[in-house]
C-alpha cells in the first residue's frame, strides 16, 4: 500500500515580496521542512505557487495539490499561516471546513496554530480568514487608488498602445504616429465611412496581406508579442475592426479608464460609467478628423446583411429595430419565382423582427411593409424639413423641451430599477453568506446548500447583468441635442422629393417599428419612431394627431372611396338603361330586358321606402328625435311662468323662456318707442293718458292701503301685503340696478340721476320738516300729537345712534370711514363749543 503524502504548500505573491526574505519560497520551504521533520511527518512533498495573488486559487500549484487530495493521496497540509492558502475566506473555509475533513486531510498552520486534530483550539481561525481578506482588500484598494491617480494626472497605467501609434525611446506617455499603421487606420475609416461593412472592411485587409495590429506591433518592436495567439499575420477579425473604429484616440484624445474591477476576488472587468471615464482632449496629434470619425461610427452600426436565399439587400437594413426587444428586424425579399414572374407585391419585400418564433427571445410578430417604412421616412423628413426651414429658433427650442423631457423620464425610471436591482444584490449576499454559515454549522445539508446557492447566483448574475445594461443605457443618453448640425444637414436636402441613400444615412440613426394595433379592421395602426442624427427622436407638430382625429380621417377616407365605388357603379348601371332604353323601340328582347329593369327598380324603390318607414318606427335615434321635437313644441307652447317653473330642471325649457323673455323686450321696447312717440306727437292722447295712469294710480294707492289696514286683522291679507312689498322691493331693486348701469356708461344721465336724487330728497324734508313743525304746535294741547312727536324723535335718535356705531365698527378697518368719523368728532366740537359760548353770553346778558 502507497503511504499518503505529506504536503508542504508554499505561495509568494509581488505584494508579498514588499515584506522582506522572511516570505520568500525559498524560506517558506526550509520553515516547513523543519517543522515537518520535528514532528514526524514523512513523504513530504512541495506544492509551490511564486508570484500568484492570494485571491486568485487558480495557482498551478494549490491546484495539484488539490488534485491530490480529491485523489486521496494527502494525510496532512501544512503551511506557514493561513494568508498563504489564501485571501478570500469563502474560499478558504470551503477548503478547510468541507474539502479537507471530506476527504481525510489534517491541515495545520504553524504560525496561527490551526491544527484540524484540535478543534477547541481553531475557535478564532475565521477571523484570520477575514483579517486576511481584509488585507487583500485593502491593499486592492490602494493599489487601484494609485492607478486611479496617475489616470487623473493623464498618465497611462497600461503598457498597450493604440495601433497607429507608437513611443520613442523611455517617453511611455507621448503617442506618436506610425505612418505604415496609420494608413490602414485612415484606410478602414474611409471605407466605413462609405458605408461599407465590418465585413468587408476584413476581408480587403486580409485579401491585401496586410498585417493585423499584434503581429505588426512585434515586427515593429522586434519582440514576440506576450499575448502571441494568432495564427495568421493577415488574419483579419470583425471585432479587431470594430475596436478600431470605435476608439476616440485617432482623434487625439486620451481615453483613460474604460473598464472597471468591482470585485477584487473575481477580477470581472465591466465598462466604465460616463462619469468614470477620463477623458483628456488632443493630448497627440490625431489619425482622422472628427466628421469621418462621426460618420464612421455612425453607419458601422447598421451591420447590413445579404438574405440567406440570395444577394438582395435594402438600403434600410440595419436601420430597423424592434420595439419590444431592441433586436434588428431581418429583411425579406421577394423569392425567386416573384422574381422570375415579374409579379412582385409590395408586401413581397418587408421587414420582420429577427427573434420572432425563437425559443430563446420569442418576441411576438413585428412586422413592417419595406414600402410603407419608406413612404413614411420619406414624410418626417419632409414634415421637419418644412419645420426647420420656417422658424430654425422655434425648432431649436422645441427640440431642447422634448429632449429634456425624455432625458429625465429615462433617466429617473433607470435610477429606480438600478436602486432596486442593487438591494436585492446586497439582499443575495447576506443570503448565501447566512447560507454558507448554516452549510459550515451543519444546519443545512449540504445538497439543498448547493442547490440555494445556484439559484442565487443565478439570480444575482442577471441583476448584475442588467444593472451594467441600464448604467450604459444611461450613460448613452444624449447630454446636448446638437441642433445646429442637424439643421446645417437640412439645408444641405432642402429641396427633395425623394431620399437617395447618402441623405438617408446622414439625416435617419434608426427607426424602431412597433407592433401592429387593430390589424384586422379599417383602423390598423401602427407606431413609427424615427431617430435623427445629432438630435434622437423629434415628431414635428402637423404630425401629431390624437386618436380621434386619425379615426376620423380614416372613416372620411372609407366613406369617400365607397361614394366614389357607389358613383361608378350607378353610372355603369345608367348607361345600361339608357342603351336599353334606346333600343327596346325595335328590339324586343331588348324592351323585355328594359321592362324587367324598370320592375326591378320599382320594386327595389318599395322595399327601400319600407326599410325607411321600419327604421323610423323602430331606430331609437329616430324615436328619440321625435319625442324632443315633440318636447320642444310643447314647451314652446307654455306660458312664461311655467317655463320658470321648469328652468331649473330642464336645459331646453331654460333656453326657450330665454328667447322668449328677449323677444318680449324686444317687442316691449318697440311698443315703448311708438307710445313714446304718440305722446310728443299728439297732445289730447297724452292728456287722455295722463288721467288714466292718474286714475290707475290713485286705484293701486286705494287698493294698497286698503290691503294694509286689513292685515292688521287679518293674517290672509297681512300675507298678501307682505308679497305685495316683496314685489314692489324687487321692482324697485330692479330699477335702481337698471339706473346705476346706465348710469356707469352714460355720464350725463348719471348727472340727472343725482339731480333728481338731491330734489326728491329735498322735497321729502320738507315735507318732513312741515309735518313736524305742525305736530310741534299741536303738541301742546293733543296728547296724541305729542306721542307721534316724541315717537318720530326717539326714531331719529336710534337711527343717528345706529349710524353711528356702524361708522365706528366699520372706522376700524376703513380709512375713509376713520375720515368721515374724525369729521363728525370735529363738527361735534365745533357745535359743543358754540353752543357753550352761546350760553356763557346769554347768562352775562342775564345777570
Amino acid at each position: 500500500m502507497n503511504e499518503k503524502i505529506t504536503a508542504l504548500y508554499e505561495r509568494l505573491s509581488r505584494d508579498d515580496e514588499q515584506q522582506g526574505e522572511s516570505n520568500s519560497i525559498k524560506n517558506q520551504k526550509q520553515y516547513l521542512e523543519d517543522y515537518a521533520r520535528t514532528n514526524g511527518f514523512r513523504n513530504i512533498r512541495h506544492f509551490t505557487d511564486d508570484g500568484y495573488s492570494g485571491t486568485n486559487f487558480n495557482r498551478p500549484g494549490f491546484k495539484d495539490m488539490i488534485e491530490e487530495v480529491k485523489a486521496g493521496n494527502v494525510e496532512t497540509v501544512i503551511i506557514k499561516d493561513m494568508s498563504r492558502l489564501g485571501r478570500d475566506y469563502l474560499q478558504v473555509g470551503f477548503y478547510t471546513e468541507i474539502v479537507f475533513p471530506d476527504k481525510g486531510v489534517r491541515f495545520i498552520a504553524v504560525n496561527n496554530n490551526v491544527d484540524s486534530n484540535s478543534p477547541e483550539e481553531n475557535i478564532f481561525t475565521p477571523f484570520l480568514n477575514l483579517m486576511n481578506e481584509w488585507y487583500a482588500k485593502d491593499t486592492s484598494k490602494k493599489i487601484k487608488a494609485i492607478f486611479r491617480n496617475r489616470m487623473e494626472k493623464g498618465l497611462r497605467c497600461s503598457g498597450a498602445i493604440p495601433y497607429g501609434y507608437r513611443r520613442r525611446g523611455n517617453d511611455k506617455q507621448t503617442l506618436y504616429i506610425d505612418e505604415e499603421a496609420a494608413e490602414v487606420v485612415r484606410r478602414i475609416f474611409h471605407m466605413a465611412a462609405n458605408g461599407a461593412p465590418v465585413g468587408e472592411i476584413v476581408k480587403s485587409l486580409s485579401d491585401d496581406k496586410v498585417l493585423i495590429p499584434a503581429a505588426h506591433m512585434e515586427i515593429a518592436e522586434g519582440t514576440e508579442g506576450r499575448n502571441h495567439g494568432y495564427s495568421d499575420p493577415y488574419l483579419w477579425s470583425n471585432s479587431t475592426v470594430y475596436g478600431i473604429i470605435k476608439r476616440q484616440e485617432y482623434l487625439g484624445h486620451t481615453v483613460l479608464g474604460k473598464t472597471v474591477t468591482e470585485n477584487f476576488k473575481t477580477k470581472k472587468r465591466r465598462k466604465a460609467k460616463p462619469e468614470e471615464i477620463l477623458f483628456f482632449p488632443n493630448t497627440h496629434e490625431p489619425i482622422i478628423d472628427q466628421e469621418i470619425w462621426d460618420k464612421a461610427n455612425k453607419l458601422i452600426q447598421r451591420h447590413p446583411k445579404k438574405v440567406a436565399n440570395g444577394t438582395y439587400t435594402h438600403r434600410l437594413s440595419g436601420l430597423l429595430f424592434c420595439a419590444e426587444c431592441g433586436a434588428r428586424l431581418s429583411y425579406s425579399a421577394p423569392g425567386p419565382k416573384a422574381r422570375e414572374s415579374g409579379h412582385i407585391k409590395p408586401s413581397d419585400s418587408s421587414f420582420q423582427c429577427s427573434r420572432y418564433r425563437n425559443k430563446l427571445h420569442n418576441c411576438t410578430n413585428h412586422f413592417i411593409v419595406a414600402d410603407n417604412a419608406e413612404a413614411a421616412i420619406l414624410t418626417a423628413v419632409q414634415a421637419v424639413s418644412r419645420h426647420v426651414l420656417e422658424d430654425e429658433d422655434a425648432f431649436v427650442q422645441e427640440l431642447c423641451e422634448y429632449w429634456e423631457k425624455q432625458h429625465n423620464q429615462l433617466s429617473a425610471e433607470s435610477k429606480n430599477e438600478i436602486r432596486a436591482a442593487r438591494n436585492r444584490v446586497r439582499e443575495l449576499d447576506d443570503l448565501i453568506r447566512n447560507l454558507y454559515e448554516n452549510q459550515v454549522r451543519g444546519i443545512l445539508p449540504e445538497r439543498q446548500a448547493q442547490r440555494l446557492l445556484s439559484e442565487y447566483d443565478s439570480e444575482q448574475m442577471q441583476l448584475e447583468q442588467r444593472i451594467s445594461e441600464l448604467e450604459e443605457l444611461e450613460g448613452n443618453l444624449p447630454k446636448k441635442a446638437d441642433a445646429d448640425k442637424f439643421i446645417k444637414l437640412i439645408k444641405k436636402y432642402k429641396d427633395f422629393d425623394e431620399i437617395p441613400d447618402k441623405m438617408l444615412y446622414d439625416l435617419i440613426d434608426k427607426v424602431v417599428v412597433h407592433a401592429v394595433q387593430n390589424s384586422n379592421t379599417r383602423y390598423r395602426n401602427q407606431q413609427i419612431d424615427i431617430y435623427f442624427s445629432f438630435i434622437g427622436q423629434f415628431i414635428p407638430p402637423e404630425l401629431v394627431i390624437s386618436e380621434e382625429e386619425r379615426i376620423a380621417a380614416i372613416d372620411a377616407e372609407h366613406a369617400e372611396r365607397v361614394r366614389a365605388k357607389n358613383k361608378k357603379a350607378q353610372e355603369k348601371r345608367n348607361a345600361r338603361r339608357k342603351d336599353l332604353k334606346e333600343r327596346a323601340e325595335t328590339d324586343p328582347e331588348a324592351a323585355a330586358e328594359y321592362a324587367e329593369i324598370l320592375e326591378k327598380e320599382k320594386v327595389t324603390r318599395a322595399r327601400y321606402n319600407e326599410k325607411v318607414k321600419e327604421k323610423r318606427n323602430s331606430d331609437p335615434e329616430v324615436i328619440a328625435r321625435r319625442e324632443a321635437a315633440a318636447h320642444t313644441a310643447a314647451l314652446n307652447k307654455m306660458k312664461l311662468s311655467e317655463l320658470e317653473a321648469l328652468s331649473s330642471s330642464d336645459t331646453e325649457a331654460a333656453e326657450i323662456l330665454k328667447k322668449k323673455r328677449e323677444r318680449n323686450a324686444k317687442k316691449n321696447a318697440e311698443n315703448k318707442k311708438k307710445h313714446k312717440q304718440r305722446l310728443q306727437n299728439d297732445p289730447e292722447y297724452a292728456a287722455a293718458y295722463r288721467e288714466k295712469t292718474k286714475e290707475r294710480s290713485r286705484k293701486d294707492t286705494e287698493k294698497r292701503r286698503a290691503l294694509k289696514e286689513a292685515a292688521k286683522t287679518d293674517p290672509e291679507a297681512a300675507m298678501q301685503y307682505e308679497a305685495l312689498r316683496e314685489k314692489e322691493r324687487a321692482a324697485a331693486n330692479r330699477c335702481n340696478a337698471k339706473a346705476k348701469a346706465r348710469a356707469a356708461e352714460d355720464p350725463e344721465y348719471a348727472a340727472q340721476l343725482k339731480a333728481r336724487e338731491h330734489e326728491s330728497n329735498a322735497r321729502a324734508w320738507q315735507k318732513e320738516k312741515a309735518r313736524r313743525e305742525e305736530l310741534k304746535a299741536r303738541a301742546d294741547i293733543d296728547p296724541k300729537a305729542a306721542a307721534e312727536l316724541a315717537a318720530i324723535t326717539a326714531a331719529e335718535t336710534e337711527a343717528r345712534m345706529k349710524s353711528r356705531r356702524k361708522l365706528i365698527e366699520k372706522a376700524k378697518t376703513d380709512p375713509e370711514a376713520a375720515a368721515k368719523l374724525q369729521r363728525q368728532k370735529d363738527r361735534k366740537k365745533e357745535w359743543t363749543r358754540k353752543h357753550n359760548a352761546a350760553v356763557k353770553a346769554a347768562a352775562i346778558e342775564s345777570a
